[in-house]
């Protein structure tokens, strides 16, 4: 009998493994037939997009004191400076096309074990299901755009949507389809000159916890496609799933994890609000050197500048001679990143902080107090997730009036609801894999027109930072909903996007 009890167990262990293998590979299969995610769509402005990815050397500078327990490496160590650029090209079509940027960082193990790391698993088997499932995800989406084209020429003009509607950007593409004919004429030059004279606005934008530089690669490479130069950081604050800081001049690496408070030594202790002032101190930082670096771009030291990303190129650098408008750069964050980017507004506009607005994207909940000394216009967009959920906001009543209150003081802000978005609606998990964030978020709005509507604001917000004038209807609307979910359901007025999405509007700048 026990034999045979032995000789059942060894059967069923076979069968398991033979079943499950069986299983695995018919669900590959079907996943190779059936595509479960689906490719990212075109920017919505007129003018080519390029991408470059940058990591240049900055001035050490130690944040805080505080000990990684696992490698003994500080923790809040500012080295280098990774970014993302997304800015306007006067691209040539040639053929073939040059291969567009992964959306997934290289290498994915390093996402994959950062986002199981973030779960508390550090058991390498799971962690490779982590890398798999990423794999499966986003392995196959791009970034449309092109690597290192060149900066938008000095004499292509500048393609500006300020209408607000479809009708004006109906008329940009049309205009930007007969520029792009004339410079197809142009194709037999293989080295386009960039000349000077011209000026582009700038942006550097701050990603939210457990994100990256490129997960808001539509949104962002959206607003450059309208006419400006973004900068979005790769955070080594320890809020992201991973990074790798290459130091220049060494082969030495060091790789930077997602941060929780067990994983760090220090005298005395941190708690969670240590933690948070001393990542919000680190991204004010690289906010601070970004900035920097388009200064030096600016000056014409894009030559000069190494690229410490392995494999990425500089050639268009020395292109942004004299091309950035310094006057012009607004701070953008999402959740974390809005947080961060409302400190950073603290000691704008200044010498170092040569900023003239700020957009926060759903203002952090749990990521430490918002800054209330604001003295620049701000354009606050939440979702209607983020509103309809309230919070007690550090004992400091309800945070939608909270936000409310900082936006009013400034007296030259807006602050509004996307009604039936979700908090990712702005980054671009629901256009790669939109069943997946539909199921998770209960989210009722399409996640394009969720992601139309925030481009579509933001760069009236952007203009209005350089005309002075709010052209589109939702900037230029009345208070529709003043006190939101606080109110009364009657008193929760709705104003129609340029895309058939509803927005509540909050507040507005005083007269």
């Amino acid at each position: 009998m026990v034999l045979n009890l032995r000789r059942l167990s060894r059967m069923s262990w076979r069968r398991i493994v033979l079943y499950g293998s069986a299983f695995s590979l018919f669900w590959i299969f079907v996943f190779s037939l059936t595509p479960i995610t689906s490719p990212l769509p075109p920017y919505t402005g007129a003018h080519e997009v390029a991408i470059l990815d940058l990591e240049v050397e900055v001035k050490r500078q130690l944040l805080h004191e505080a000990i990684l327990k696992e490698t003994g490496d500080k923790a809040f160590e500012l080295s280098t400076l990774a970014v993302t650029l997304y800015y306007p090209s006067t691209y040539i079509p040639r053929q073939p096309r040059p291969e567009a940027r992964p959306w997934l960082p290289r290498p994915i193990s390093l996402i994959g074990t950062g986002y199981a790391r973030l779960a508390h698993i550090y058991f390498p088997p799971f962690q490779a299901a982590f890398t798999f499932v990423m794999w499966l995800l986003g392995s196959k989406t791009v970034i449309p755009g092109v690597v290192d084209a060149p900066l938008l020429s000095s004499s292509s003009p500048m393609l500006v949507d300020e209408s607000g509607g479809s009708e004006g950007l109906n008329r940009l593409l049309k205009h930007a389809e007969q520029t792009n004919m004339e410079l197809k004429r142009e194709a037999e030059i293989e080295e386009q000159e960039i000349v000077g004279g011209g000026e582009l606005p700038c942006a550097v934008f701050t990603h939210g916890m457990a994100g990256m530089s490129q997960s808001y690669s539509h949104y962002l490479g959206s607003i450059a496609s309208h006419g400006y130069v973004v900068a979005a950081i790769e955070h080594r604050d320890g809020s992201g799933p991973g990074s790798i800081v290459h130091f220049p001049d060494e082969e030495r690496t060091k790789t930077v994890w997602h941060v929780q408070l067990q994983d760090l030594a220090a005298e005395p202790p941190m708690n969670e609000s240590d933690l948070k002032v001393a990542q919000l101190a680190f991204r004010e930082a690289e906010i601070q050197e970004t900035i920097r670096l388009f200064k030096h771009l600016n000056a014409g030291r894009g030559a000069t500048i190494e690229n410490l990303k392995p494999d990425s190129p500089r050639s268009a650098l020395p292109g942004f001679k004299d091309r950035l408008d310094m006057s012009a750069v607004t701070v953008i964050g999402h959740s974390y990143g809005a947080t961060g980017a409302m400190q950073a507004l603290k000691n704008a506009p200044g010498e170092e902080m040569p900023i003239n607005g700020g957009i926060a994207l759903d203002p952090g909940k749990g990521s430490g107090p918002l800054n209330e000394y604001i003295d620049v216009p701000l354009l606050v967009m939440q979702s209607g997730e983020w509103t309809e959920k309230q919070t007690e906001f550090y004992g400091k009543r309800w945070h939608f009036d909270v936000v409310k209150e900082i936006v009013q003081t400034t007296k030259k802000g807006w602050f509004m609801t996307l009604t039936g978005s979700a908090h990712p609606s702005c980054t671009d998990a629901p256009l790669i894999v939109p069943w997946v964030m539909r199921m998770v978020t209960g989210t009722t709005l399409d996640a394009k027109v969720a992601l139309r509507e925030y481009i579509d604001v933001s760069v009236d917000f952007l203009n209005h930072l350089r005309t002075g004038e709010a052209r589109g209807a939702i900037l230029k609307s009345e208070v529709t909903s003043p006190n939101g979910p606080l109110g009364d359901a009657q008193d929760r007025g709705k104003l129609k996007g340029n895309h058939g999405a509803d927005w509540e509007i909050h507040v507005v700048p005083s007269a």
